[in-house]
């Protein structure tokens, strides 16, 4: 299978996952980003238990998600240097971003394990998720925006892709800090469609591109 392929493969799969997640959470109720923002301890060890059981599929699919993921990414960058761009900076950072992601999905996990036994959740730790939550989307974006500059602008379709990948990247980052509380909630579904969005434009793109 050529990488080109491979890179499709990866790319249903992990917007398979995605879907799988989205579907979770709307039939039980638990979001992943609920947690990656602070409220105070009692409210935050609160919901974490509300959500518990859903929270723990999420997290299982997750795991999934990024694992496919990385793997897309991993093969796309190798597509890509095979056409004579550079990606290594690109990878680097959304390695950087998956491990983020994991530290994340541990750490929350544990938090619900301490809220579970009854105990109390210190402001620490909360504060902790959130700058760490932060740190990955920061990455995220570095790494989405280095890829969008090494696809190839020999198309259409590949400018659409290259300004999804940076303008749409940036505006992103700034709506996501610069927007008050009130609209985390609307902006997290936003990066979901986001997500999904622009893995349908890479398959797109990809179909069309030639074999390297």
């Amino acid at each position: 299978m050529s990488k080109r392929r491979l890179a499709l493969v990866l790319g249903a799969g992990s917007a398979l996952a995605l879907l799988a997640m989205v579907a979770v959470s709307i039939a039980t109720g638990a979001t992943q980003e609920a947690h990656e923002h602070y409220s105070p301890p009692a409210e935050y060890a609160a919901r974490l238990v509300a959500q518990a059981a859903g929270l723990r599929v999420m997290m299982g699919l997750d795991v999934a998600f990024l694992v496919l993921y990385t793997a897309f990414f991993a093969v796309l960058a190798a597509y890509l240097r095979e056409r004579g761009q550079a990606t290594a900076l690109a990878l680097g950072a959304l390695v950087a971003t998956t491990v983020l992601d994991i530290v994340e999905d541990t750490h929350i996990l544990a938090l619900l394990s301490q809220a579970e036994a009854g105990r109390p959740i210190d402001d620490g730790s909360i504060v902790f998720q959130d700058a760490l939550s932060a740190t990955k989307f920061t990455c995220s974006y570095l790494a989405f925006f280095l890829f969008g500059l090494a696809i190839p602008r020999t198309t259409k379709l590949g400018w659409a892709l290259v300004v999804f990948l940076t303008v749409g990247t940036l505006a992103t980052a700034i709506l996501g800090f610069a927007a008050p509380p009130s609209a985390r909630e609307a902006l997290d579904s936003g990066r979901w469609i986001g997500f999904l969005g622009g893995f349908v434009l890479v398959a797109f793109w990809l179909r069309r591109a030639p074999e390297s």
